[in-house]
């Protein structure tokens, strides 16, 4: 493996914007899988605003409404999490019992077009 590649290994395991990016845009996106996404985007929460968290966010979530699958691990809700934590209820957004007005407005109209697409 070249030092390029061994670089963005290295930087995927200890950034949690690259490790959140891996977890949303490659296994979320394209299997259903990410089961450590949550963990990682509670890391992120504690931190300041990033820039392009909430692309990532957005696409996370319209993943978890429109893909066939997501695995039911990812489906779990946490009930001792707080709900303003939508990443710790994707299985309430993915049924549509998720309140809207929690959601950061940059999810709102995400969430509700999703929902819609998939109703209709």
């Amino acid at each position: 493996m070249d030092r390029t590649n061994l670089a963005r290994l290295s930087e995927k395991k200890t950034n949690p914007l690259e490790r959140y990016r891996e977890y949303v845009e490659f296994q979320l996106a394209i299997d259903g899988e990410g089961v450590g996404l949550r963990q990682v985007r509670e890391k992120l929460a504690q931190t300041a605003a990033i820039e392009g968290l909430m692309e990532l966010d957005v696409f996370a979530l319209d993943s978890i409404v429109v893909n066939d699958y997501v695995n039911i691990a990812l489906l779990q809700d946490d009930p001792a999490q707080p709900m303003q934590k939508w990443w710790w209820h994707l299985g309430k957004i993915r049924r549509g019992e998720y309140p809207v007005d929690l959601l950061p407005d940059s999810l709102r109209m995400a969430y509700s077009e999703s929902s819609m697409a998939q109703t209709a």
